[in-house]
């Protein structure tokens, strides 16, 4: 009975992997939208999704398919993120947000000329950047935005992110250091992020 279960198990979980593979698009860089994601840490299957991902990452068969593995990850992670605040379902967000961040952390910011896997972080931080902006003005959770500021105050530290994707975020934190929604003490933490978002932007970088 106990061989039979676990066979159960087994098939069920190559068979979800296989429907994840077919119907689930990973995003690249050069899209410009991360899309919505079909299970989310809502969902009672979302253990499941654990289960691929660590053996994806066991059959990863060398450090670049690794580091596009964690990228794609990562990208998993906001995706459920924008779609828990589609659906109202806010209060997963800040723990799939933290997970996010893990995530990206994982992977290098120093890339060498012409690497294919560095121009693939690069370009994903663009959109990355973009999505959680957005989803920063349609999150209602303070808890929510709270953490996707965190979030994008860490990728912002990354060497690897262009002027032109880090000033709008600067502009955010400026304009939200003013907030009447925001206790004194956010407001400051907001205004010092600011002042050293604006002094990280490199002159002639684009």
């Amino acid at each position: 009975m106990k061989h039979e279960l676990r066979i159960m198990v087994i098939v069920f979980i190559a068979l979800f992997m296989i429907h994840n593979s077919l119907f689930i698009t990973p995003v690249f860089a050069s899209d410009n939208d991360i899309g919505y994601s079909q299970i989310t840490p809502a969902s009672p299957l979302y253990f499941l999704k654990g289960v691929r991902e660590v053996l994806e990452l066991k059959f990863a068969g060398t450090t670049r398919v690794k580091m596009l593995r964690q990228l794609e990850f990562a990208t998993r992670r906001l995706r459920e993120a924008r779609t828990l605040i589609r659906d109202q379902n806010e209060e997963l967000v800040p723990a799939t947000l933290e997970r996010y961040a893990a995530q990206f952390s994982e992977l290098t910011d120093r890339h060498a000329k012409n690497d294919e896997v560095g121009i693939r972080i690069e370009e994903s931080l663009v959109v990355h950047l973009n999505a959680l902006e957005r989803l920063y003005n349609k999150a209602t959770s303070p808890r929510s935005k709270m953490f996707i500021r965190s979030s994008l105050n860490r990728l912002i530290q990354r060497a690897d992110v262009t002027n032109t994707s880090r000033a709008p975020i600067c502009q955010l934190f400026a304009k939200e250091a003013s907030s009447s929604a925001l206790n004194q003490t956010e407001q400051v933490v907001l205004s010092d992020r600011a002042q050293k978002c604006f002094k990280s932007l490199v002159p002639g970088r684009v």
